[in-house]
């Protein structure tokens, strides 16, 4: 466990470094989301992510009480790049922009982090799948 422990810090400093350093690449996929599991959270616990991390809670009946991103809107500028950590809270729930093929899917009381920068301007809807008609819907705007 404590080996498990340490990996996942290396990984979050790892990630730390290599946002801030950013990436010459101009590969097509690079900015395409990987989600990558950050730590095991309990339901009930109010998760922390590193410094420069944007966190983003998908609420639900189980543990707030209601279906709903916190926050649900969101503004970037073009070419910035977000390290999300997406948390959920008691249930399975999804973290999809179809405009821009953003699909992370959080597995209940887990957190996901991924990366990805905004190269496309344009006000974008934001949805968890299997809450969507439940009104768990958000806005991403990239100016």
């Amino acid at each position: 466990m404590a080996t498990r422990f340490a990996l996942v810090i290396l990984a979050l400093l790892m990630a730390a470094v290599l946002a801030a350093c950013g990436s010459d690449t101009n590969e097509e996929d690079s900015t395409r989301p990987t989600a990558t599991p950050l730590t095991r959270q309990s339901p009930t616990a109010t998760p922390s992510s590193p410094d420069g991390v944007l966190q983003v809670i998908n609420r639900d009946l189980g543990g707030s009480g209601e279906y709903r991103f916190d926050p649900a809107e969101f503004t970037f500028t073009e070419g910035q790049e977000v390290t999300f950590a997406i948390v959920a809270e008691t249930e399975f729930h999804t973290f999809t922009v179809d405009e821009l093929e953003i699909d992370v899917e959080i597995e209940a009381g887990e957190t996901e982090m991924f990366t990805y920068t905004f190269d496309k301007p344009g006000i974008y809807e934001l949805i968890c799948i299997p809450h969507q008609a439940q009104g768990m819907v958000g806005e991403i705007v990239v100016e």
